[in-house]
């Protein structure tokens, strides 16, 4: 079995090398982590020249490779500044969750600003009571006039501050057994009535993605937000 990279493969990891390499300058990554801020324009020009959601299929805004090679630009992000390179890596956190499971209109919708450069995405699991355990969601999802309403709390949540949407997991079926059974994911705008986000402060590293809590307090979305199909969320 051959190991070895392709020649375009090989292409994509020195490209990433030369861009990490040409626009991760140090004062600017120095002065990014001193006040806690997301690398916004690093994060244009890598979204202009493709190499962010570079495995999604084109007609999303992606390159239509691969995990691989998507792994191969992070690390060469990460080689120069794992700060940037982190951070870069997932601005498009849970999205994955839309073009696996989600409807056309939701993939052209929020996919292609993605790869644009145009929006951030967060994915909001991680709850105060259990941590990072998905088969228990406390945060709830219950149907009424054509939407959901969702109340409880996430906490740990990357990109919430910046972001332009969530992915939530909520509970939609307060009876299924198991509980993961009756759990729906739910795409949440933010700036909804009723959904705070708050940042939880000062950090050890990967300062340049903002960790935060989440609230929902009856906050209403469609029910064209719902992602896949009903209680099939896990």
């Amino acid at each position: 079995m051959d190991f070895e990279l392709s020649e375009e493969q090989k292409g994509i990891k020195h490209a990433a090398y030369e861009f990490a390499k040409g626009e991760f300058n140090k004062d600017l990554i120095m002065e990014l982590i001193k006040n806690h801020s997301f690398p916004n324009q690093i994060h244009k020009k890598a979204c202009q020249l493709g190499f962010v959601g570079m495995h999604y299929p084109e007609n999303y805004g992606g390159q239509g490779y691969g995990i691989l090679e998507n792994g191969l630009v992070i690390e060469e992000f990460c080689r120069q500044d794992s700060s940037v390179g982190i951070a870069l890596s997932i601005c498009n956190f849970a999205s994955k969750i839309i073009l696996r499971s989600g409807n056309e209109d939701q993939k052209r919708k929020y996919l292609i600003p993605l790869t644009k450069g145009e929006a951030i995405s967060a994915g909001a699991f991680t709850e105060p009571d259990h941590g990072s355990d998905i088969t228990l969601m406390f945060t709830t999802a219950a149907l009424d006039n054509g939407g959901f309403i969702i109340n409880g709390t996430k906490t740990f949540i990357s990109n919430g501050t910046i972001a332009q949407f969530a992915i939530v997991l909520c509970q939609t079926d307060l009876n299924a057994k198991p509980s993961y059974r009756g759990q729906s994911t739910i795409l949440v705008e933010t700036g909804r009535e009723g959904f705070d986000i708050n940042d939880v402060g000062e950090k050890m590293g990967i300062k340049l993605s903002p960790t935060t809590e989440m609230a929902f307090n009856n906050v209403r979305v469609p029910q064209e937000n719902l992602i896949g199909q009903v209680n099939r969320g896990f």
